[in-house]
């Protein structure tokens, strides 16, 4: 059976995993299905991390600086919307992929989010 502690580095992993891919893409065409795929892996595993943290808070103190965060991204940003309407136009558009990645990355970024689970990472 898997711990609740390894659970959540699994999550995190995966989030993490994420965030690199779509740091390392060159913004070539094909691009934004790869930043809509991971997008939404990530949007997916933050809300899953939200609802294990909330449902289990004996278990989760060591993880409640994840909560936050979360749920200030979940809240405020949507790029689906945006992915689906770059997807009809300018899908092949390097400088519009590009933008929609630095917000995506940006927006992770804006409350630490990711610099909470590097560091947590890290320190594994």
């Amino acid at each position: 059976m898997v711990t609740f502690s390894k659970y959540v580095e699994g999550l995190l992993q995966q989030i993490s995993g994420s965030y690199t891919l779509l740091q390392n893409l060159n913004d070539k065409p094909g691009d934004l299905d790869i930043i809509k795929k991971e997008l939404a892996k990530m949007t997916g595993f933050l809300q899953v991390l939200i609802n294990k943290l909330e449902a289990n808070p004996e278990e989760s103190s060591d993880y409640q600086y994840f909560l936050s965060p979360s749920k200030y991204y979940l809240v405020n940003y949507d790029f689906f919307r945006e992915i689906d309407t770059v997807s009809l136009l300018y899908s092949d558009d390097p400088m519009r992929l590009k933008g929609i990645r630095l917000a995506i990355l940006n927006a992770l970024d804006e409350k630490n989010l990711m610099g909470h689970i590097s560091a947590f990472l890290r320190g594994l």
